[in-house]
Parts: structure tokens; sequence; C-alpha cells
């Protein structure tokens, strides 16, 4: 049989014993419910496509609006089998929700909608004209009980008659860029996805581990879709789905999900691991066995060493070992960089004031364990490896400006080029054009430029923010994930990864640009200051004072002007990264709902 160039071919030319379980939803005891095991899986992937087929949708998008349940994996593979273009999304509550879906609809504009009966009659009540004119396809996985998962096995039949989808033909429309009003979908292809997989596939199964993935990221996301689901098919491992909510409600479901089915695989942004030590308490942890996770992604947002090593010493002796610290994007299908099995988990000390001068001057490397505590001298900083580039693609830091390498140490922008570098922005040819250059300092592509800033040093990558977050301060470049991670600790009342710091002013205009905080108030802060005025009194002198104080010493830096916001109130991307520049736009446009606010510009 010839190489399989897409996942569906893939699925097919390398099964699994077809009474394996492929997919299981979790229920309220955090232990597989329901199952679809391996054969049934692929059955119904070959049946819905053959719907999805003779229904004329090959070529076109279909939405996918469902939660996270066995239809979504069922829906999408087949999708996938079909050549459609699958349009990921996450329905609407009947409390809201609905603005990020009905800009995915007017967008995508698709062909049909492929959801549960109780999905479809959801939207209908929230946002009855969202899907007029759209083709609906009522879908029901055939999932039975655990315990009653024990019938023959069911033999998957290939379709001769349905052709194999053609690898440049695109597959996802994975909407993660762009504003929720004009969202910028990445067009990944059928062969993207296949090269991306294929490498996370051969870079967890390395050691052949037992187990399987315990997921709580959102489907809609790709660090969920690809980065669980397509890589525990291809690994040929159960794939146990829980829901975002379950998660974000009791984080310690999460860990008891992982130790219950023995999974080795399963992962989030850093945020996720901030929770599990801050919201588990000793009890929670008691019982807990986590020896079998082995690897354990951390990424989609700037990674903090304290949280590593916070982790790692919290679930170090429950067993936990697996931390993988790791770089992706959906432009570049998902996963670029990743921590090697067999390597320590590294950060390394670095000279700040060379920071500010585009260079990542290494003074020495911490190995993480744990014992680690995080600390270092005044004018250092802590900046996490997240591994080398996966096989078969390459990474260049380039200077943003002249699009020439840079050599190790330097920063810069960072850019990519192999197998799984989307084909662009669908119907965003301006934005395509400007991401995805077919030449690149002289270097042919096509390549992609990330809009990140990083640097190599001994063959692994740190990034260090987003290009277009950068902030200049009397010559000196700021970087705003660095400011938040100092002032995180100034106050007790910021809790961390709950700030967000950008500069203010058109200078275009004539305005001098300066920096500004909004600060998002943990929730139990929130209700103590809500039932005594005067401690919000006290708090707020003391807040303010500590963060401007904390950003002077630390970085030289003068804050203009802090704002105080809610639980929940800084805009944040589906996987729960802060969105600054979406945060600058709601506060200049008098969207946030503001608490409390010290402008020293008046």
């Amino acid at each position: 049989m010839p190489p399989s160039r897409t996942i569906s071919e893939l699925l097919f030319a390398d099964p699994a014993p077809p009474t394996d379980h492929a997919v299981t939803r979790l229920g309220r005891d955090d232990r597989p419910e329901l199952v679809l095991r391996r054969g049934e899986l692929l059955r119904e992937v070959e049946r819905v496509a053959r719907s999805l087929h003779d229904g004329g949708f090959a070529g076109r998008p279909v939405l996918i609006p469902e939660r996270n349940g066995i239809e979504y994996v069922v829906g999408f593979l087949a999708c996938l089998r079909a050549g459609c273009m699958a349009v990921t999304a996450h329905p609407p509550r009947a409390g809201g929700g609905g603005a990020r879906l009905a800009a995915i609809v007017r967008n995508s504009r698709p062909a049909a909608v492929l959801a549960t009966p109780g999905i479809l009659e959801t939207i209908d009540r929230v946002a009855p004209e969202l899907l007029v004119g759209v083709d609906r396809l009522s879908y029901e996985a055939p999932a039975v009980p655990v315990a009653k998962a024990d019938g023959p096995a069911v033999e998957p039949v290939i379709d001769d008659s349905l052709a194999w989808p053609d690898p440049e033909a695109v597959g996802l429309l994975q909407y993660t860029s762009g504003s929720t009003r004009d969202p910028a979908p990445v067009a990944i292809t059928q062969g993207n996805l296949l090269a991306n997989g294929i490498a996370m596939r051969d870079l967890f199964s390395r050691e052949g581990r037992s187990g399987g993935t315990v997921c709580w990221m959102p489907l809609y996301h790709d660090m969920g879709l690809i980065g669980l689901m397509i890589s525990s098919l291809l690994v040929k491992i159960p794939f146990h789905l829980m829901e975002p909510e379950a998660f974000a409600m009791r984080p310690i479901r999460w860990l008891r999900a992982m130790s219950n089915t023995r999974a080795s695989y399963s992962g989030g942004p850093c945020f996720a691991y901030d929770l599990c030590v801050s919201r588990t308490t000793e009890e929670d942890r008691a019982g807990l066995d986590l020896s079998n996770w082995r690897f354990a992604f951390n990424g989609a947002e700037p990674i903090k060493p304290e949280s590593l090593a916070q982790f790692q010493r919290t679930f170090g002796p429950r067993g936990f070992r697996g931390m993988m610290p790791c770089y992706g994007l959906a432009e570049h299908t998902l996963l670029v960089s990743v921590r090697r099995e067999g390597e320590p988990i590294r950060y390394r000390i670095a000279d700040r004031t060379a920071l500010d001068q585009g260079r990542l001057a290494v003074d020495r490397t911490i190995e993480i364990d744990e014992s680690t505590t995080v600390e270092h001298e005044p004018g250092k900083i802590g900046v996490v490896a997240c591994g080398p580039g996966i096989p078969d693609h390459e990474i260049v830091v380039r200077d943003p400006s002249s699009g020439q390498r840079l050599e190790e140490g330097r920063i810069g922008e960072v850019t990519l080029r192999g197998p799984s570098v989307a084909s662009g922005y669908h119907g965003r040819d301006e934005l395509t054009a400007d991401t995805f250059p077919p030449v690149l300092g002289g270097d042919p592509g096509p390549w992609l430029r990330t809009g990140d800033l990083g640097a190599m040093f001994e063959g692994d990558l740190h990034v260090l923010g987003r290009l277009k977050d950068l902030m200049i301060v009397d010559g000196r470049n700021v970087h705003p994930a660095d400011v938040e991670a100092t002032l995180e600790s100034a106050h007790p009342s910021v809790d961390g990864g709950r700030i967000a710091v950008f500069a203010v002013g058109d200078v275009l205009a004539g305005e001098s640009e300066t920096i500004a905080v909004v600060v998002e108030l943990g929730r139990a802060v929130h209700r103590d200051w809500r039932r005594d005025p005067d401690a919000v009194t006290r708090g707020m002198e003391g807040l303010f004072g500590d963060l401007r104080g904390t950003a002077s010493a630390v970085h030289g830096i003068r804050l203009s002007r802090i704002v105080v916001v809610g639980p929940g109130g800084i805009p944040r991307t589906t996987s729960g990264k802060i969105r600054r520049a979406a945060t600058r736009d709601a506060l200049a446009a008098g969207d946030l709902q503001v608490l409390h606010e010290e402008d020293s510009r008046c």
C-alpha cells in the first residue's frame, strides 16, 4: 500500500484492533461512562462521510458547533474523509455566547451544519436566524455504556466508491486569529494535519507507552482537536473527553481523570497548571497517582518558570514527571517545538538589560525538579526552554525588518518552514501574503511569520512575547509578558495570570506613548472587597502604590494608567490566554467594566 497522504487514509492503513476503546466520555466520577470502540468509530466515519458526499458538501464548509463529545470526533473525521472543510465552533448557550458563532457563520458561509438534535434545537432557540439557508444534518453517535462495550468486533470496511481526500485541499478552518467581529480563519490542509499529527505521534509513542489521553480542552481549539484528539487516534490510545466547564469549576477533576484512567497524555496552557496548584488541597491530592502521566504539554501562552516548579513540587510526590514546555500555533497546524522525553525541564537565567537590547544573554541553566525554587538576582529574568523543533520542520529567528537570519542568542521574529505551515487565511488574501511570504530574507518558502519574538539557544527555542506587543521605553525594548510576570507578585490582590500590560497613546496623532496596566481581581479578593468598602479604599491604595513601585524598581518604567476590573473582565482567547490588543481596544472604547482606576496622565 502506498504511503498515506491524509489522516483518513492513515486511520485505515494502520488500524488498531477494532475492539479497542477509541473515544470515551467521562462521567461525573471522572471515569469512562460512554464509549465508541475503534471498529464502530471508523464505521461511523465512513457512513457519515458518505452522507456528506452524497449531499454535495465535498469541498465546502461544514459547521460542527458541538460540545466536547463523541459526536464531535465522528463529525470532524467524517468531514475530513468526505473532503469537506470542517468548521469547528462552540454552540451558543441560552445565556449568550452566540456572537462568536454568528461571526464564524458569516465568515465561513457553511453549506451544512452537522450537530446533535439538542444542539440544533438550542441554536434555533437562542439564534433563530443564524442557520437560515444552511442544510442541517442531525447526528447522534452509537456510543454505549462502558460496561456493555464487550460485544463482537465490528470490522470497518472502506467505502471504495468514496475517493480519498486531496492532501492539498483545505480540511479545517481554524478560527483562532482575528477579532470576534472580524475573525481570520486559518486554512489548514489535509496534508498539514497529517504532517503535524505524525510528528506528534512519533514523538509521543517513542517508548510505546500504554495509557490514554484526557482532554478538557475545547475541541474547537487546536490544542484539543489536533494536540489531543488527532494525536491520540494516531497513537492508537483511548481518547477520554470531559467538558471544559468541569475543569474550570473544579481543576481537581482533570487530575482525578488522569489518575483514574492511568492516562499518559494530556495538557493545556500554563494557567491550567497554576489552577491545579492554587485550587486543590492536600486532601484532594492524597489519592492521586500521576505516575503514568509522561507527556503533559504546556503551551499557548508565555510559560513561567515558577509555574513549572510549583506544579512539579506539588504533584511530584504523586508520581508526576511529565511536564513538556512547548510552542505552537494554528498557522503551523499546531506543534512547533517541544521538550524531548529524557531531557530535563530547563529554564535560562538571562540578563534583563541584554534582553532589552535584543540579546538572550544566558548566565546559567536551571533544571527543574521537585526541589527547585525559582530565584534569580535583580537584573535577571527566567526564560523557559520550549525544546527543539519537530522533525522535518525548520525554525529560523530573523530580523523583523530585513528578514535576515539572526545568530544564536539574538532575539527576533520566529519564522517557520515545513509541511505543517498552513496554506493561509481563508478569504483574507492580503493577510495571507503578509503572514505566509513565498520568499523571506532570500530563502525560498513558503514561510510563516509568527509575529512572536524568540531566540534559539543550545538547540532550544525560547519564546519571549508578541512582536506587535513590544513596547519601546527610552530606546529600550520592554516585553509586556516580562512586566506582567513581575507585577503578578506585586500585591496580594493580583491573581497570577490576570494582568495585561500594553502601550497606549496615538503617536501618529502627536500623543506620547505610555504604559497602561489592567488588573483583574481574584474572585476571593473581589468578594471580600464588595463586603467591606473600607477594605476597598485601603486595598486600592496599596495596589496602585505597589504596582507603580515594582514597575519602576524592576523595569525602570512608569505606569501611566492602572485600571481594575472584576473576575473575567480581561478578554481571553479560547485557550484562556490574555488578549492584550483586545483589552487595549476595549479600554479605549469604554467596553471594560471598570471598578477602579488611577490615571496619572490627567
